[in-house]
This record gives C-alpha cells, structure tokens and sequence, in this order.
C-alpha cells in the first residue's frame, strides 16, 4: 500500500504540467476562434503540438511507472541530448512564465537504458529547480552539463537559486521530506534515487557557488551517473 500511494503522487506529480499545457493551450486556441489574429498562425500550430505531445506524455507516464518494478522491462538506445529536449519540452511553459533561461552543453551520447525511467527523473529535478527560481527576482538560470566519462555518463543540473539549506542536503532524497510545506508530497526526489539506484548509477546533490558572465551565484546541483551502455 505505502508503494502504490508513492507511485500514484508521483505520477499525479508528473501529470500536473502536462495538464497545465494542456489547459494553456485549449485556451489559446479558443482565443483565437473568438478574435481574429490573436495569435499568429505559427503560434496556434505550436499550441496543437504542445497539446499532441502532453497527451502522448500522460498516456506514456502510467506505463512507465507501472513497469517500474517489473525485472523484463525492454531497453532501447537513446540520445542523451534528445531525453533533455523532451524534458524541456514538456515544461516550456513553466520556463517561460518564470522567465528561466537554460544554457545547456550536452555531448551527443548515445546510450542503451531505460529512456522513460531517466525522462521522469530529469523532469523532476528541472520541475524542482523552476519552483525554486520561481521565488527569487534576480536573473534565473538553469544550467544543464552532460558528458561521458570513461565508463559513466554524467548528467548535472543545477541552478540560481540561492541553494538548499545544509540541515537538508541529507534528507532530500527521504521519502515524504519536501521543502514545499503543503505544495509537496516529498516522494518526486525519492522516487528519482530509486529510479537511478535501480540502473546502477547514483543521484546526489550539493550547493554550489559559481561565476557566469562575470556575475557570482549560487545554486543546488543535481549529478546524475549512469553506466555508460550502447547494447547489450
């Protein structure tokens, strides 16, 4: 019972922005059929496509997770540059409103695995990021790194937004842990490490302080390493 109750937050969690792009896309498109030129013909084609691409998100995300315990899931081979573009994809939206630029520096890796599994893990922690720069003025940033490393791959997220507080840099990856008071259910970053620990690899986080433009921030950074794969 207590797994079923993290899988189903979990996948309420995942499902909630594609439903938000959904909601901001129907509504765009109704704009439009009650004035004219509202919004111009490229915009309304990528609001039809924002909508394609959550339908087919949300009906994916159950399968993923559902197969989550399963020991015969199917691997294939993915790029890792290619799994980021569909995170983002996803929550354009989100970096948009918030005004969040991502300066991204992804080697094309190609690599055999579970693409879905490492998706929702990326989506995660990106979604994690964008709600902490959401309460912060200064100027937001997401920084995305991704390279091999001899016989791992590495995958680094972090951002602007002032770090985690170092009473919790140990408990974020606990279950039911969360920062976000009523807004969390603390089962996104657990269910992130178990993803990660169940391919081999290892998920960690650390505050980190750093330069970009010749301007200072500071910021969490998520590492990612995963084993380094091209078939069986």
């Amino acid at each position: 019972m207590a797994i079923m109750g993290e899988m189903i937050a979990n996948i309420a969690h995942q499902w909630k922005q594609p439903l938000n792009l959904i909601s901001t896309s129907n509504s765009l498109i109704k704009l439009n059929k009650e004035f004219d030129n509202f919004s111009t013909p490229e915009e309304i084609d990528e609001a039809i496509e924002n909508i394609d691409h959550s339908v087919k998100h949300l009906a994916t995300t159950i399968d993923d997770f559902r197969n989550f315990f399963k020991p015969n899931k199917i691997k294939s081979v993915f790029k890792i540059d290619d799994l980021l573009n569909k995170a983002f994809k996803l929550l354009d939206t989100q970096l948009k409103n918030s005004s969040i630029e991502v300066i991204s520096d992804v080697k094309e890796i190609e690599v055999y695995g579970f693409e879905n599994e490492l998706l929702q893990v990326l989506i995660n922690i990106i979604k994690n990021a964008i709600d902490e720069l959401f309460k912060i003025h200064d100027k937001k940033f997401i920084f995305i790194n991704a390279y091999r490393k001899d016989s791992i791959v590495v995958i680094r997220v972090k951002d602007t937004a002032g770090g985690i507080p170092k009473k919790m840099l140990d408990k974020v990856f606990q279950a039911y842990f969360t920062t976000k008071g009523d807004k969390g259910t603390g089962i996104g970053l657990y269910m992130c490490k178990q993803i990660i620990n169940n391919i081999n690899g290892e998920i960690r986080v650390t505050n980190v302080d750093f330069t970009y433009k010749e301007e200072k921030y500071k910021g969490a950074e998520f590492i990612i390493t995963i084993p380094f794969q091209t078939s069986i």
